[in-house]
């Protein structure tokens, strides 16, 4: 499929339904357009949009959805979303010490489903929401992917 007909990358990996879901924290959203659908579908789902808490650890550009923003195609990568100090906060810090890229990593995980069924049904009004819209989503000036849709 050439790049040109992929209008945007709505990125699950790793999105873990641990607790319930109240919050998104969303990779790459302060890059591009896809922000405002975002916001607006979160909005509709009682759900807080929110950017990413620990952007030192520069995930969005070490995810599956990279390739595509090299792309120059726009990009989000949604996570559950906690507070710092949080039960929900350490749920996540626990998951990621004792369980990503471990032999625990397994179906044996922890899976909140009521917040898998919230996300999903979030996720399917997102995807509907900006393939259905005619205007293409688009990297903002401010950002420094911008330059992989424009070739500069």
């Amino acid at each position: 499929m050439p790049g040109q007909a992929i209008k945007a990358d709505l990125n699950l990996d790793m999105f873990l339904p641990l607790f319930a879901l109240r919050k998104l924290h969303v990779q790459g959203l302060e890059q591009s357009t896809l922000a405002d659908d975002a916001r607006r579908v979160g909005a509709a789902h009682d759900i807080v949009i929110a950017g990413d808490p620990e952007p030192d650890r520069n995930s969005f550009t070490r995810t599956d959805q990279y390739s595509f923003v090299q792309a120059g195609v726009p990009a989000l990568a949604m996570k559950f979303g906690w507070e710092p100090g949080s039960p929900e906060y350490h749920m996540w810090r626990d998951w990621l010490r004792d369980r990503y890229h471990s032999t625990a990593d397994d179906l044996s995980q922890p899976v909140d489903l009521v917040a898998a069924a919230q996300f999903n049904s979030f996720f399917a009004d997102l995807v509907r929401e900006v393939a259905n819209d005619p205007a293409t989503p688009h990297y903002l000036e401010s950002s420094f992917f911008r330059r992989f849709e424009t070739g500069q």
